[in-house]
């Protein structure tokens, strides 16, 4: 049994019309969580600021094909706005689908479209992805000839005034907060203010990879200390200490090795599973989500506890939306 805390699939249904949840050649569709008995799948509603005129239009469209995918495929999968509600669809034999948002530019600056999209079923946020919003800053891009070849990490950058207002209201409504993407300087303002666990959905340990968009082992401590947890993330640039862009390729044995090192610096209740399925297009080992047994398959053979591999694979995840999601 697995919670995933972040995929992109439904902008890839969305920009490929005429496929479907049910069945595709995607990382995730319904028969590939099922083989992999998934019990909750965060499907996240990307926005690529460059792309589109109006993030908040353009998020809404999202949700409404989310929706209709859900409702399309009901025998299977259904719609999950709290903890109550994954049980009572796994008391179904169902999937739960959770509805999340990757680009707080999404809301444009009001705590009136967050409300919205909390009205519309939206239970995590990821602040910011890799650009500045009206909420805060990622890290800096290094721009070569127009195209993006590496990040450094911000450390003076972090919330705008409203980013902190966003914060607080996303607890008071019981949105969970999503610090993958952030900044150095933002991810900090968050352990500051944070008066609830909150979490990176698709982050690794820096230590390990060395790429800005994972953890140091400070935030890493310092979040586990506060109850957070990370999604281990499978995308081969922000996993393998050994990435190359010749071989753009997950091993197993590269989750492995990650999941060790977050395990030794935040603890057990740390680390939980965060795959960005269909937000890359590299190659995994085990290929896609229908693949997950082989990933447990090699933590026991590793000598993963089964109390920690239930940890990692779903019970961190649900504790955070027990705690947080009203």
């Amino acid at each position: 049994m697995t919670v995933d805390l972040h995929c992109d699939t439904i902008s890839e249904i969305y920009k490929n019309k005429g496929i479907s949840l049910k069945e595709n050649d995607l990382m995730i569709d319904i028969n590939k969580l099922k083989k992999s008995d998934v019990l909750l799948q965060c499907f996240a509603m990307f926005t690529y600021l460059k792309e589109v005129d109006s993030p908040y239009k353009y998020v809404n469209e999202l949700i409404d094909l989310y929706e209709d995918e859900i409702e399309k495929n009901s025998s299977d999968i259904a719609f999950a706005k709290s903890y109550s509600d994954i049980q009572k669809n796994k008391d179904s034999n169902k999937i739960s689908a959770f509805l999340t948002i990757e680009e707080g530019e999404a809301i444009e600056g009001s705590i009136e479209n967050l409300i919205h999209f909390y009205n519309r079923g939206v239970r995590m946020i990821t602040l910011t992805w890799n650009f500045e919003n009206c909420i805060g800053f990622g890290n800096k891009r290094i721009i070569e000839n127009g195209e993006c070849v590496g990040y450094i990490p911000d450390k003076e950058n972090g919330l705008k005034p409203f980013g902190f207002e966003v914060v607080e209201k996303m607890e008071e409504l019981g949105i969970i907060v999503d610090v993958s993407h952030l900044s150095d300087a933002g991810i900090y303002d968050i352990i500051d203010i944070a008066k609830k666990p909150f979490v990176a959905s698709h982050s690794n340990a820096r230590t390990i990879c060395n790429h800005p968009r994972n953890l140091t082992n400070d935030m890493i401590k310092k979040m586990a200390n506060k109850g957070c947890i990370s999604g281990l993330n499978f995308y081969p640039e922000f996993l393998s200490k050994n990435f190359s862009n010749r071989e753009r390729k997950a091993y197993i044995d590269d989750t492995i090795d990650m999941l060790k090192y977050m395990v030794n610096v935040g603890g057990s209740e740390f680390v939980a599973l965060g795959s960005d399925y269909d937000g890359f297009s590299d190659v995994l080992e085990w290929k896609d989500a229908g693949g997950m047994g082989r990933l447990t398959d090699a933590m026991e053979r590793e000598g993963f506890s089964a109390s920690l591999i239930e940890n990692i694979t779903y019970k961190n995840a649900l504790r955070i939306i027990k705690e947080v999601v009203k």
